[in-house]
């Protein structure tokens, strides 16, 4: 009987024993599951703020990228301190979407992975080309078939002669007049109207030895022919295809003069910026060459042929020569975005831009882009800019200065206190001229904008 009884208690010792084992090795698994859990969370939560470090670091060296580095859009598979990144740019408007994309230790096994965004901006500066030719008090002459195709406001007389051609509207501010132009496509607006043909319609103080398509409102009216109504107080020797309405109920009032669209103070911040970029003497170019931001102390000669590709604001404080089939253009990097070369220092001898035969000025080659040079020579009377038989492209801009455009050359865009076509000269106007964005270009400066940091994930 003790022999049974003893065998019993140890069985039972034996259950016991194992069931605590047991126990005790649920515990220990539970524990070191816990603990297992609780550093992998801490291996995350480390890595993830690794990765937030990262991804600013790859936005910091992205933006570098897209300040020294022309076309840089991006880049993947960069490894960094404890981890790597991926990296990509898109345009948004004007401005640049960068996003890094962060795995750590790496992007086949992550322990970790980060999204960060911002949108970086360079500063652009809009600057509104209403008219295809915009000129001060010196007004505007076009000579024989001479054709501007786009508006004109001129805060002086514009005067033409045979063949010459406005393909859009047409008005001269204060009391100047609009005289000899063959065929103004839309509406004219002068106080004197004389020796035109005006497909729109016309409101003058007097009107006289004209041919008007649309309607007419004048104080005076002689020697013409309306196609549609007239008002008028006195007529004399006049056509008029629709009603007559007589005395004519308002007074003719003057059109305001609209002051040319660039300030001193951002001819200025041009000038900063191009010099921030490091001053070098006259620069004469041969081949392909890119340059900007740059000040030049001198002069920029393109010899025959030649390329400047330009990377940033140029300012120039002589003579700007495009000799013969040469070519200024934007860089790529400029996407939508406009650049200036500048040439002179605003006194009445330098600042001279010469565009030759067969030269072409050209935006970046992304639709809304545009180069323009821009003279500061200050004299009303010698021509500041000239643009030569088959030059092409471009806004041309003298604010103190004369615009001369030769024969059979074409622009985009031209203003300036006084212009001349020659015979046969085009400015062919580009609606998104009217937005364009101005910048200091790839070279110049991008920048976070401050509040777009944003954490994805």
């Amino acid at each position: 009987m003790y022999h049974v009884t003893c065998n019993k208690e140890q069985g039972q010792m034996i259950i016991t024993v194992v069931i605590f084992a047991l126990i005790a090795m649920i515990a220990i698994s539970s524990l070191v599951g816990y603990a297992m859990l609780q550093i992998r969370s801490q291996r995350q939560a480390v890595g993830q703020t690794l990765g937030i470090s990262i991804a600013e670091a790859a936005i910091e060296a992205a933006i570098w990228k897209l300040n020294n580095q022309l076309g840089y859009s991006g880049e993947s598979g960069t490894a960094y301190g404890s981890g790597v990144y991926n990296v990509t740019v898109s345009n948004q408007g004007n401005n640049k979407l960068i996003k890094a994309e962060v795995f750590v230790p790496n992007a086949q096994n992550p322990q970790a992975k980060r999204i960060v965004q911002v949108t970086a901006s360079n500063g652009s500066t809009n600057i509104a080309f209403n008219y295809g030719v915009h000129v001060g008090v010196g007004g505007l002459e076009m000579e024989n078939n001479s054709r501007i195709n786009g508006n004109v406001y001129s805060n002086d007389d514009i005067e033409g002669s045979n063949g010459s051609r406005i393909a859009g509207t047409a008005v001269a501010a204060g009391s100047n007049e609009i005289d000899g132009v063959s065929d103004i496509d839309g509406d004219a607006t002068a106080r004197y109207l004389e020796d035109v043909s005006v497909d729109g319609s016309t409101s003058s103080y007097s009107l006289d030895d004209a041919v008007v398509g649309g309607n007419a409102v004048s104080d005076s009216i002689s020697d013409c022919t309306i196609g549609g109504n007239a008002t008028f107080d006195t007529k004399s020797s006049c056509t008029i295809g629709g009603s007559q309405f007589t005395p004519n109920p308002n007074s003719f009032v003057n059109p305001s003069v609209v002051p040319l669209p660039i300030s001193d103070q951002q001819i200025d911040d041009w000038e900063d910026e191009a010099e921030d970029g490091g001053v070098v003497g006259t620069q004469t170019i041969s081949g392909s060459v890119s340059l900007g931001p740059k000040k030049i102390s001198g002069n920029l000669t393109l010899n025959n042929g030649a390329v400047l590709t330009v990377t940033g604001t140029i300012w120039v404080t002589g003579t700007i020569t495009l000799s013969n089939g040469s070519t200024m253009q934007l860089s790529s990097g400029y996407g939508s975005l406009s650049g200036v070369v500048l040439a002179g220092t605003g006194d009445s001898s330098s600042g001279i831009i010469n565009a030759q035969n067969g030269s072409a000025v050209l935006g970046s080659g992304t639709a809304g882009s545009y180069l323009m040079l821009l003279s500061q020579r200050d004299h009303s009377s010698n021509t500041a800019i000239t643009v030569a038989n088959n030059a092409t492209g471009g806004i041309f801009y003298a604010g103190r200065g004369v615009v001369v455009v030769a024969n059979t050359a074409t622009t985009k865009e031209i203003t300036a206190e006084k212009i001349h076509l020659n015979q046969n000269a085009v400015v062919t106007y580009e609606s998104g001229l009217a937005s364009a964005q101005f910048s200091s270009g790839p070279a110049g400066g991008w920048e976070m904008l401050d509040g777009t940091w944003q954490l994805l994930q």
